[in-house]
């Protein structure tokens, strides 16, 4: 019985001992084939993918071993996985930036804004009369021109919005800080603003509030102060700045520059003429020059005009140095001078006097007319892809954002109409004023005419003198006052507006001695 259960014993260890002999093979056997995940799908094998190989390994006694042991089936799998990691060399390569290609920018210009603090007014009597006073700027609503301006400027998006200069009415400090604001709104909604001085906007002690039947004068913006509000729109970006007044270099793009010039005298007051500094003329050739030796072209903006521009205005608007600053600027080829002050809608190429020296390259100038005054347009300057400058102008939309804002106001939701009526109503009545011992109705239609030239004058608008000349308004002009100063004006503006002066076209090339511009001045 014992030998039996002795028997049985031995039994269960070779049959423990076959079973762990089995298991081991199939361990073996595991080691050796490829690894398999859950869910069944294989790993990739260990050996590289990146070198490929170039003869087979020599056989060694471990690999025999194992081939043994894993047998003929093996063997295959082992070569299968090797056919399958010969592959063509790889070499590493940085990957290749896409270049954007470059697009040209595009820059608008508002000038002479004349902003008005609402808080500086109750809109009454004393606010009346300067509005009768005036050249017919819209300022009661200029709050909301601008509202409407940088609602447009939001949606079109250019490289910059500049304002020329004057921005504010005269200079009144709480204006310049409310203007600010909104153009710090329009800055955040990725739209970039460079600004300039004019005369009105800097040590003008015109500065005043109008409540009720009082004009008070109100704390006036110094050069300090134009710095410190102003600084976030060009200062603070600039490539340079002119340490004697405030100009500045703004670079547009990699191939465009602005030199933003500052042309107001306002120490220790203001002055209605411009003029700009010794100091600063050095400064601008410095710039000119670096722009020279980096191929950019540079456009110049100003608030004062450079050249004669108006036959009307004669006084007060050419910069007193303008002679000295035409060379400066033809000597670097510069294309365009972009101003303001004038409140007319004008261009023009320079043009030497018969018998005058100089360069063979003749600068033009591009006046925007008064943001203010209607039809309240602003200047667009696109840089085309072929070595071109267009100019051409646009209307602030009023109209449209009133009705987009719920506004109430019908002045506002017909304002284009309004804003017309407003100037000719303002010049009508300071003309009629001044016309005596006739009887109403010639006055009116005498004042009337005045009124519609004016209107198109300020718009830069063609004018038909024939036309005009032809009219029964004309007539009683010159029958009636044939030397008066007034149809001394009319016949200046006839003489001054053949042309369309809402366009301009330039090239950022050198122009030959013989090029034309269809709007120049005579």
């Amino acid at each position: 019985m014992n030998k039996r259960k002795k028997n049985i014993l031995l039994v269960c260890i070779y049959m423990i001992m076959l079973l762990l002999c089995f298991f081991i093979v199939l361990l073996i056997q595991k080691l050796n084939s490829p690894h398999v995940e859950k869910g069944g799908g294989s790993k990739a094998p260990i050996e590289s993918t990146v070198v490929p190989y170039t003869e087979e390994e020599p056989e060694t006694e471990d690999n025999a071993v194992a081939g043994e042991s894993t047998g003929k089936e093996e063997d295959a799998q082992v070569e299968g996985h090797r056919a399958s990691a010969v592959q063509p060399e790889m070499t590493w390569e940085e990957p290749e930036e896409k270049v954007k290609p470059y697009v040209p920018p595009v820059i608008v210009i508002a000038s002479d804004v004349h902003y008005f603090s609402p808080e500086l007014t109750d809109y009454g009597e004393a606010f009346g009369e300067l509005e009768k006073r005036d050249d017919g700027k819209v300022v009661r609503y200029i709050p909301q021109i601008m509202d409407a301006f940088t609602d447009q400027m939001e949606k079109k998006k250019p490289t910059a919005v500049i304002l020329s200069g004057d921005l504010t009415l005269n200079g009144e400090k709480k204006g310049h800080e409310a203007l600010a604001e909104k153009l710090t709104a329009l800055e955040e909604k990725g739209v970039k603003v460079l600004v300039i001085p004019g005369n009105h906007d800097i040590n003008n002690h015109a500065a005043a509030s109008y409540f009720g039947k009082e004009k008070e004068p109100v704390q006036e913006a110094s050069a300090k102060d134009f710095y410190d509000i102003y600084r976030r729109f060009g200062y603070d970006q600039a490539r340079s700045l002119d340490q004697n007044s405030l100009s500045y270099v703004y670079e547009l793009d990699e191939k465009n520059w602005l030199l933003m010039v500052d042309s107001a005298q306002y120490e220790p007051y203001n002055k209605v003429g411009g003029r700009i500094k010794e100091e600063t003329l050095g400064w601008m050739k410095t710039q000119l020059e670096e722009a020279k030796k980096l191929g950019v072209t540079v456009v110049v903006i100003a608030h004062h005009n450079l050249l004669k521009e108006s036959i009307l205005y004669p006084q007060d608007c050419t910069l007193e140095n303008s002679g000295e600053v035409v060379s400066l600027l033809e000597s670097f080829r510069v294309p365009l001078y972009i101003s303001g002050h004038l409140h007319l809608q004008k261009t023009k190429t320079y043009r030497r006097e018969p018998g005058e020296k100089g360069a063979d390259y003749h600068i033009s100038e591009v006046v925007a007319n008064s943001f203010a005054i209607s039809p309240n347009q602003y200047g667009v300057l696109n840089w085309t892809g072929d070595n071109r400058l267009v100019y051409t102008t646009e209307q602030t939309d009023v109209e449209d954002w009133g009705k987009k804002t719920g506004t109430m106001d019908e002045n506002l939701l017909h304002f284009n109409g309004y804003a017309e009526k407003s100037l000719k109503d303002v010049v009508y009545e300071q003309v009629s004023s001044q016309i005596k011992n006739l009887p109403n109705e010639q006055i009116e239609q005498m004042a009337m005419l005045y009124g519609d030239l004016n209107r198109d004058y300020c718009a830069g608008k063609p004018i038909d003198a024939k036309e005009i000349k032809s009219t029964a308004a004309y007539r009683l002009w010159q029958r009636n006052l044939p030397d008066s100063r007034l149809f001394a004006q009319i016949d200046e503006i006839l003489r001054d507006t053949s042309s369309d002066h809402n366009t301009w076209e330039g090239t950022t090339q050198e122009t030959k001695e013989d090029d034309s511009n269809e709007n120049d001045c005579e």
